[in-house]
């Protein structure tokens, strides 16, 4: 286990990274964005409220709008971190001396992604004091911040396994940046169209509506349902909670049954599927000299 963590890639990795002048950069305007949004969303409602008083709603609805955002921002980054880690070494002519070393392919694989996760997660701890201005209006509860901290963890894995094999599967950075925020943005936006479409055939050919699959795997479904009752004055968020339990008339038709698993516990089983999918296909596409040949002769 010690030989895991303490791992060359993964120092190389760190050192590397935070050294640049890129990494205090990226994050002053993470934060910055975070920060403008926060603040002029204040400035739109803040005549409103001198002349009609304190409205509580305002603290969720801040709320509301961070999370979403913040999850936009995490889903673009995580494929620009990952999506060149593998080919870029290709194309820097040193993945053959990686592989040539004692590392196997899956301590590759596994600490680059860790690095890229790291400093995902740096991002997020520093929004932190961000998140903090919604106690001074108040409205959310800490465990709703931990949740939502906690669908950003499993979606950046998630778009950062994506990254990698991606990054594994095509020879040049350009092409596998591309097919990963095809990919990411069919995610965030491509689940959500399908998954009306198939609610909408769905409600034509059974009387009880049931909710497709597919709308599981969108991390905006999986946020949604954490706060079901603060977004209600954004349409979006009308739109998500439609799909998100059960197309029908003009609202939340039918909730789901009491039995069944949220929407983001769906998310979490999906998403984690796919990611240790993708990451088993990525190790057994880099293994240099058929360490997993082992397996194939035991099986004959």
């Amino acid at each position: 286990m010690k030989a895991f963590v303490v791992n060359p890639i993964l120092g190389k990795e760190f050192i590397s990274r935070m050294r640049s002048w890129k990494s205090p950069l990226v994050v002053s305007l993470y934060l910055g964005v975070l920060g403008l949004i926060c603040l002029g969303y204040y400035w739109m409602n803040e005549k409103q409220m001198y002349y009609s008083g304190f409205t509580p709603d305002i603290g969720p609805q801040i709320y509301v709008i961070l999370t979403v955002f913040q999850l936009m921002l995490v889903s673009f980054v995580t494929p620009a971190l990952t999506a060149g880690v593998i080919n870029g070494e290709r194309e820097r002519q040193t993945l053959d001396l990686l592989l040539c070393t004692r590392l196997s392919a899956a301590s590759i694989v596994l600490n680059k992604l860790l690095a890229s996760i790291s400093y995902i997660l740096l991002l997020i701890l520093a929004s932190l004091p961000v998140f903090s201005l919604v106690y001074f209006f108040g409205g959310v509860l800490l465990r709703e911040i931990a949740w939502v901290f906690l669908i950003y963890l499993v979606t950046a894995v998630t778009f950062g396994a994506i990254g990698i094999f991606c990054s594994t599967i095509f020879r040049r950075t350009q092409v596998s940046m591309v097919v990963s925020y095809i990919i990411v943005f069919f995610f965030l936006a491509g689940t959500l169209a399908l998954a009306a479409f198939l609610g909408t055939v769905n409600m034509g050919n059974s009387s009880q509506p049931t909710v497709p699959w597919i709308a599981y795997m969108n991390p905006l479904v999986a946020l949604f349902s954490i706060f079901p009752s603060y977004g209600m004055h954004f349409s979006i968020s009308n739109f998500i909670q439609r799909i998100s339990y059960g197309m029908g008339g003009g609202g939340i038709a039918q909730s789901i049954p009491t039995e069944a698993l949220a929407p983001w516990q769906y998310n979490f089983i999906l998403d984690g599927s796919l990611a240790v999918i993708l990451l088993l296909i990525t190790i057994i596409l880099l293994d240099p000299v058929g360490r997993f040949a082992r397996f194939r002769r035991k099986s004959k």
